[in-house]
């Protein structure tokens, strides 16, 4: 069709942007996650969702480029059910496209929450409502009509449709959904890392990055003011065009900060590089911390262990000559000069062993690191 014209450009500028973050910050997820051989659910559900995310991206762009977000008013029938088709497509890959989105999110935080069984179950429960709401819709919104090619071509002989009104109110309890899903799991860090052995610089860290999933929640807050439009039997194009915007929105956002929760390795490294280690801030980061403290804690332990008996060996051999000397001697003369030879010889035999000892305690100790 002719130029783009009212919401359109909107529509193609915002979808692109968030595809193209997304795009990378999920493949610098997949490069981080095989580097460190830390691969789990959360990533395979995101890479479960890759597919739907991308026909979702272009099934937005190609519907702006085909009616979504026009003014009905410029278009012809055949380019309103051309419209009405991209915006049905749009429907079904929103609802595969959510579902392992936010799915790998709160297999996120079900890393973190691994010793917290009622949190776990809770996300659970949340997730499972979550998937089973946007699957009804999704079924819903495909068999609706009769036949299918009836819900954007209405001149389709013998064809009819379930109501709208139940459309819409899918729409919300799938959006109520998405919202106390996003809040929820947006809030849960709290207690998550509430009592967690990371500095209180790290936890904010940490919190920061797995809560800027709320934002997907402020898109679906948005978008539900447009849902209303679908309460009717006219299906209005720009109000279509917003509910695309803002629908993509909740999944692009879902997407890439899902993505960018995990990176925070990557940036770990550059500032070892620039400057020194810090201290770790994901899940990963937390278990690797545990793991090199307590090597340390073991390595110092042996090294003072070590230290300790070549040290003792020193006092042995001082508390010997301290004994010999110290020792209650006789009051005859011969004893007395008999003793005191016998003290000499013994004096110097020790001395000899205990230069001998501190030699190799000093070798020894030349290449131990405090």
């Amino acid at each position: 069709m002719g130029p783009l014209i009212d919401i359109a450009p909107s529509i193609v500028g915002s979808v692109t942007t968030l595809a193209v973050l997304g795009a990378i910050a999920f493949a610098l997820r997949i490069h981080v996650r095989t580097k460190n051989g830390a691969l789990g659910r959360d990533d395979w559900c995101m890479v479960a969702a890759v597919i739907p995310w991308a026909a979702l991206s272009a099934i937005c762009i190609g519907g702006a480029l085909n009616g979504v977000g026009v003014d009905g008013s410029v278009l012809s029938n055949v380019q309103k059910e051309t419209a009405l088709f991209w915006f049905w497509l749009f429907e079904v890959f929103w609802c595969l496209a959510i579902i392992p989105v936010k799915l790998s999110i709160a297999f996120m935080l079900g890393r973190i929450a691994v010793a917290k069984r009622p949190w776990i179950a809770a996300l659970y429960l949340i997730c499972a409502m979550l998937t089973v709401v946007t699957l009804a819709g999704m079924f819903y919104i495909i068999f609706r009509c009769t036949p299918i090619t009836y819900a954007w071509d209405t001149s389709t002989p013998g064809g009819e449709c379930g109501s709208t009104i139940i459309l819409a109110y899918l729409f919300y309890i799938t959006n109520a959904v998405n919202i106390v899903t996003d809040w929820f799991c947006a809030l849960l860090p709290i207690p998550l890392l509430w009592d967690a052995p990371l500095p209180v610089k790290a936890k904010l860290g940490v919190g920061f990055l797995l809560s800027l999933g709320v934002l997907a929640s402020v898109a679906a807050c948005v978008r539900q003011k447009y849902t209303s439009a679908l309460t009717g039997g006219m299906f209005n194009l720009e109000d279509l065009g917003n509910i695309v915007i803002w629908g993509y929105a909740e999944v692009g956002i879902g997407f890439f900060v899902g993505s960018l929760s995990t990176l925070r390795p990557l940036l770990k490294g550059r500032q070892r590089r620039r400057h020194y280690t810090t201290t770790n801030n994901d899940d990963e980061d937390a278990q690797e911390l545990f793991q090199q403290r307590l090597a340390d804690n073991e390595q110092r332990s042996r090294t003072n262990t070590t230290n300790s008996s070549k040290f003792s060996r020193i006092d042995s051999v001082l508390s010997a000559i301290a004994k010999a000397h110290t020792k209650p001697l006789s009051r005859t003369s011969s004893e007395y000069e008999e003793r005191a030879e016998r003290i000499g010889h013994e004096t110097a035999d020790l001395a000899y062993q205990m230069s001998a000892r501190i030699s190799t305690v000093r070798s020894d100790l030349s290449g131990t690191a405090y």
